[in-house]
């Protein structure tokens, strides 16, 4: 069957087997980065949108109606599987299914529930505890329904204010930026289409773009629109950069780089690290924390397509923080690193040229300068320690200087 084929192939389910009651399964990774459904990441379209072009499909062909019935049914089902897939992947909702059904599953709402239902679970569950007592109370209530009076039917208001308050609630956790007026919401949507056609940017460099296309309000500033975007922008898959005061916006493939390599540069200036081992080893990597420094990990592993990527690494024992590493072992992988980036780098330059040089270098008194180099310009703002350094070396500044020449 057409429709049957359909749902087979394009969506990762089992489909149970005849002679067995094998509850269908459907894989929670088939998510995008911004949280959008498979039918909105893989299509184009969200089911609903779908099911409307099959419905007028089927009044010009109507000799396929059953074949486009059954391809309809089909996607009610993956929508019905995608709801529970996402309800699945939230600790907090496990005995809260119908609860998060009754408050609201819009496209919208769903989106939002896979990208913050963890940021955002104090509002969101305290929007179901709500919910839930006046639901208790309305159930209360219907075993009395012949014999109310005053008070039941005060009760009976109380509860139906509970759950609007909840709803209300509800829908201003998932969706902070709709408390924003709408010249604030414009000017974030306008950010992040200017960010989807150039890259990473500075809060000024958007800025600049927008107010040359005449779009922001008069009241807007510089300032103003980097703190709008570092407190919504991920309600429009605008995410902060790994240089202060950049953004960059997110696609269903991953962050949208139009240079990796410069932003590769920026990150490993910000957040990385250039070395050499005491036994000798050249290393790079980079190092990030929370869900932001996890998306760029994954993206700079995708885009250079080497590296040995660690994800999920808790800080500590007492902190739910988790840290993430991107980090550079073969000679071979940071030869192609560095080689890359070497154009971009501001602060680790030094460094980056003195590896590259020590990985070909055979004289090992030359190799043991390249070492020194790299070292102490790792820890040249630390006075104390870079003192402790060029004692323990016997050596001087004007030495490390002289090394570095040539670079």
């Amino acid at each position: 069957m057409w429709g049957s084929a359909f749902l087979e192939d394009s969506y990762p389910i089992e489909k149970s087997q005849p002679e067995k009651e094998t509850p269908v399964v459907i894989k929670q990774s088939f998510f995008s980065n911004t949280g959008e459904g498979w039918f909105e990441t893989h299509l184009g379209c969200s089911a609903a949108d779908f099911v409307d072009k099959l419905r007028k499909m089927r009044r010009i062909n109507k000799d396929a109606k059953y074949d486009i019935d059954d391809v309809i049914s089909d996607i009610r089902l993956l929508k019905r599987l995608e709801v529970e897939a996402t309800l699945n992947q939230i600790p907090w909702a496990e005995e809260r299914k119908q609860t998060l059904r009754n408050l609201g599953l819009s496209d919208r709402d769903l989106k939002s529930l896979r990208r913050f239902s963890d940021s955002r679970e104090v509002g969101l569950v305290k929007a179901c505890l709500l919910w839930e007592k006046a639901d208790e109370t309305l159930k209360t209530l219907d075993e009395f329904e012949d014999v109310w009076g005053e008070e039941e039917q005060n009760a009976w208001a109380s509860a139906m204010k509970m759950r609007t308050n909840a709803r209300k609630m509800w829908q201003t956790s998932l969706h902070q930026i709709d408390k924003l007026n709408q010249k604030d919401r414009e000017t974030i949507e306008k950010s992040a289409e200017v960010l989807q056609m150039n890259g990473p940017m500075g809060s000024r460099a958007i800025f600049e773009s927008l107010s040359d296309d005449n779009i922001l309000h008069k009241s807007m500033t510089a300032s103003k629109l980097s703190k709008l975007l570092q407190m919504y922008g991920e309600e429009v898959d605008v995410t902060q950069g790994v240089k202060k005061g950049t953004f960059v916006k997110m696609d269903k493939n991953g962050l949208i780089l139009k240079d990796p390599f410069a932003y590769a540069a920026g990150f490993l200036d910000a957040d990385g690290y250039i070395t050499i081992t005491g036994r000798g080893e050249p290393r790079a990597g980079f190092v990030a924390t929370g869900q932001r420094g996890k998306a760029h990990c994954e993206q700079l592993h995708k885009t250079l397509d080497c590296g040995v990527l660690q994800l999920d690494q808790k800080i500590s024992k007492t902190s739910n923080r988790t840290q993430h590493r991107l980090q550079f072992y073969s000679k071979g992988d940071i030869e192609k690193l560095l080689k890359s980036i070497l154009p971009h780098l501001k602060m680790k330059d030094v460094q980056a040229k003195a590896v590259l040089q020590y990985i070909h270098e055979e004289d090992s008194l030359r190799k043991t300068e390249l070492q020194r180099v790299v070292r102490y310009n790792n820890w040249k703002d630390d006075a104390l320690k870079a003192d402790s350094l060029l004692q323990e070396w016997d050596c001087s500044l004007d030495d490390i200087t002289k090394w570095s020449e040539g670079l």
